[in-house]
C-alpha cells in the first residue's frame, strides 16, 4: 500500500540550481542510480497517490486471478448451448419419467439390455486386472510353504487362465478362428435388423456347398466341447465350494483345516444401548425410480420437518446460526430449500466447505437429488478443480477459495445467500471468513449469511456475529449398542485391527469405520489390515479397505462412497474428518480408539 499523503496537488519541489563547475553530464557520471523524472518538468503529470493505488491494486487482482486460471482445471465444458440431439433426448427421457410403471416398463427393460452390453466389456478388463494383480501379489508375498493345497491349485489355475488371455490378446491375428458370441440383431428400438442380420452370417463362412458347411459346423460343435471340458477341469472361487457342498464336506471341518483368521480376540461388555427417536421412514422398493427414491430419502430427513420455520427464520433475519447434528441434512437441503424460495433469482448460492472431499461428495448428491447434471446448476470449486459454470445457482467451495473470490469480489455482488457450514471445523481460512462476511454484512443489507455446524458453541458464535437468531434442528437417533473393551489396551492401533477383523468374521453384514488420530496411523493400520487377509483366500468374506485424511488426493478419498459389492465388506480408516464433515452410507459398525491429536500450544 502506498503511504503517500492523498493531497491531489502536492506542491512541487524546489529545484537548486545546477553548480557551474558541473555540467549534467558529469553529474550523470558520477551519479549512475540517479534518473531525471518527467515530474521535475512538469509537476502536473504526477499521478494522485489514490489513483495509483486503486492501479496497483487491480494489476494486482488480476494477476492473482490469472494465475489460478492457468493453473484451474476446467471440468466443464465452456459451450454450454445444448446441441438439437441433446434437447430430444432430454425430452425423450421427461416423456418417459412421466408414464406410470406399467407404461415404463418396456422401455426400462431395453435400457437395461443395453446398458448391460455396455457394460461387459469394462468388467472383462477389470476382472483380468484383478486376477492379474492378486497373481502378482501371491507370487510376490507367499511361497508354496505358506499356502494350503487348495490355495496352490487354485494359484495355479489363475496363472493358466492368465496366460490364455495374454496369448489370445497378443495374437489378434488369430481371433478370427476363435470362437465369438454373436452379434446382436437387434436395434435400440428392439426391432430386428435383417441387413444387420445378413451381414453378420456372410461375413465369417463363405459356405460354397451343404458339405462344408455341415463340416464347419461339426468342428466348431467339437472346439466347443473340448473348451468346455478344459473349464470344468479348474476348481477354484465359488465352483470349489459349491463342489464341497455337493459332497456333503462340512464347512466348519474346513475352517479348521485352514486354521484361524486371527490369534488373539478381545473382549468386549456391553456398557449402554442408544434408544431410538426417529426411525427411517423410508422402505424402498426396487420399483421404483432413482428420483423417487432420492425424494423419498429427502422426505425423511429430519430437517425436512423444519422447512418452512428455517425459511421463516432467513427472512427475518440476515445472520442466522443453525445448529444441526449430524445426518439432519443440513448441508445438502439447506441450499435446496432457499434455491426452491426464489434466492438463485438474485444470485447464487455458496456453500463452503472445510475439505475437498467433502465438497465433492455433496456436490454430487444435490445434484443427483435435483436431477441436474453437476457443473451445471449445481457445481463445486477446489483448490486446481473447477466444476462450475456461467450456469451455476448453488456451488460448493473450500473456505480457500471463498477467500480468492474476496480478491476479485470483495462485496460478494454474484451472491445472495453464503453459507459457511462446518464452522466447529475453525480453521485458519474460517476464522478469517468470519471476520470478513461480518463486515460486508454491514453494507450489503440484502445478503444472507448462514454459519452452520454439528457440534458448535452457538452462544459465542451469536455474540460474535451482534446476537445472530440462532435456530437448532435436532438430528436422527437409531438404536446404537455402546460396547467398551474389558482393559485398556497396550497398543490400541493393534486392537483397533483385531477388532475389525473380529467383526468381519462374526457380525452380519455391514462396513466398518475405524478413528484414528494421523496420516501415519491411518496408513499404517491400512497396510497392516490389508496384508493379515491377503493370503486367507476364502477362509473369510471379501474385506475392501479403503483409507480418508485430509491430505490424501481427492480421487483416492472419493472411493470410500462407491458402493460395496454384495456378499463383501468395506472397512474405512479415517481420521476426524470423517466425523461429522462426510455422511457415508452403509456404516453398521464403528471402532473408535478414544484418541485425538492436538496441537502443542
Amino acid at each position: 500500500m502506498n503511504t503517500s499523503p492523498t493531497n491531489p496537488t502536492p506542491n512541487p519541489p524546489t529545484l537548486k540550481p545546477s553548480s557551474p563547475t558541473k555540467s549534467s553530464a558529469d553529474d550523470t557520471k558520477a551519479h549512475p542510480r540517479k534518473r531525471t523524472s518527467s515530474v521535475l518538468d512538469d509537476p502536473a503529470e504526477e499521478e494522485d497517490p489514490y489513483l495509483k493505488d486503486l492501479r496497483q491494486r487491480k494489476e494486482f487482482e488480476e494477476r492473482i486471478r490469472q494465475r489460478d486460471v492457468e493453473k484451474t482445471k476446467k471440468l466443464v465444458l465452456e459451450d454450454l448451448k445444448t446441441s438439437a440431439k441433446e434437447s430430444e433426448e432430454i425430452q425423450a427421457r421427461k416423456k418417459i419419467s412421466d408414464l406410470s410403471k406399467e407404461d415404463r416398463k418396456p422401455y426400462v427393460d431395453r435400457l437395461r439390455v443395453v446398458s448391460r452390453r455396455n457394460y461387459l466389456p469394462t468388467r472383462k478388463d477389470k476382472i483380468y486386472r484383478a486376477l492379474k494383480e492378486e497373481v502378482e501379489d501371491n507370487v510376490m508375498l507367499f511361497s508354496e510353504e505358506k499356502l494350503s493345497r487348495i490355495e496352490v491349485e487354485e494359484q495355479e489355475a489363475n496363472i493358466q487362465i492368465l496366460q490364455v488371455v495374454e496369448k489370445a490378446t497378443e495374437n489378434k491375428e488369430t481371433l478370427d478362428d476363435m470362437y465369438q458370441i454373436p452379434e446382436d440383431d437387434q436395434d435400440d428400438q428392439g426391432r430386428i435388423d435383417t441387413k444387420k442380420k445378413w451381414e453378420r452370417l456372410t461375413k465369417r463362412y463363405k459356405r460354397r456347398d451343404e458339405e462344408k458347411n455341415q463340416t464347419m459346423n461339426i468342428e466348431q460343435k467339437e472346439w466347443e466341447d473340448t473348451q468346455r471340458e478344459k473349464a470344468n477341469q479348474f476348481n477354484f472361487g465359488v465352483r470349489r465350494i459349491d463342489k464341497k457342498k455337493r459332497k456333503g464336506k462340512d464347512d466348519s471341518a474346513d475352517e479348521e483345516e485352514l486354521g484361524l483368521v486371527f490369534e488373539d480376540q478381545i473382549d468386549f461388555i456391553k456398557d449402554e444401548i442408544m434408544a431410538s427417536e426417529n426411525t427411517d421412514p423410508s422402505k424402498i422398493t426396487p420399483a421404483k425410480t432413482q428420483a423417487e427414491t432420492l425424494q423419498e430419502v429427502r422426505k425423511s430427513l429430519p430437517i425436512w420437518d423444519y422447512r418452512e420455520g428455517l425459511l421463516q427464520a432467513i427472512r427475518d433475519n440476515q445472520i442466522l446460526i443453525v445448529l444441526g447434528e449430524t445426518g439432519s441434512g443440513k448441508t445438502t437441503q439447506i441450499p435446496q430449500y432457499l434455491h426452491e424460495d426464489g434466492y438463485t433469482q438474485k444470485g447464487k448460492i455458496g456453500c463452503t466447505q472445510p475439505r475437498r472431499v467433502a465438497a465433492m461428495s455433496v456436490s454430487k448428491r444435490v445434484a443427483d437429488e435435483m436431477s441436474v447434471r453437476l457443473g451445471y446448476e449445481v457445481g463445486y470449486s477446489i483448490r486446481f478443480e473447477d466444476c462450475t459454470s456461467e450456469k451455476t445457482l448453488i456451488k460448493y467451495m473450500t473456505d480457500g477459495m471463498l477467500l480468492r473470490e474476496f480478491l476479485s469480489e470483495p462485496d460478494l455482488a454474484s451472491y445472495s445467500v453464503l453459507m459457511i457450514d462446518e464452522a466447529h471445523e475453525r480453521t485458519l481460512h474460517t476464522d478469517i471468513l468470519f471476520g470478513l462476511v461480518k463486515d460486508v454484512a454491514l453494507f450489503r443489507k440484502d445478503l444472507k449469511i448462514i454459519i452452520s455446524s454439528a457440534t458448535l458453541d452457538a452462544a459465542r458464535f451469536s455474540k460474535f456475529f451482534n446476537n445472530a437468531f440462532v435456530y437448532i434442528i435436532p438430528g436422527r437417533r437409531y438404536q446404537v449398542d455402546i460396547m467398551y473393551t474389558r482393559a485398556p489396551e497396550a497398543d490400541y492401533i493393534d486392537a483397533a485391527i483385531v477388532t475389525a477383523l473380529q467383526i468381519h468374521v462374526t457380525q452380519p453384514q455391514g462396513d466398518i469405520l475405524i478413528f484414528l488420530t494421523g496420516q501415519e496411523e491411518v496408513e499404517a493400520t491400512a497396510e497392516i489390515l490389508t496384508m493379515r487377509t491377503q493370503g486367507l483366500g476364502n477362509k473369510i468374506r471379501e474385506l475392501i479397505v479403503c483409507k480418508i485424511y485430509s491430505t490424501l488426493p481427492s480421487d483416492l478419498q472419493a472411493k470410500i462412497f462407491e458402493p460395496t459389492p454384495p456378499g463383501a465388506r468395506k472397512v474405512i480408516v479415517a481420521t476426524n474428518i470423517a466425523e461429522t464433515s462426510l455422511t457415508i452410507d452403509g456404516v453398521c459398525y464403528v471402532i473408535d480408539t478414544g484418541f485425538c491429536k492436538q496441537k502443542n500450544l
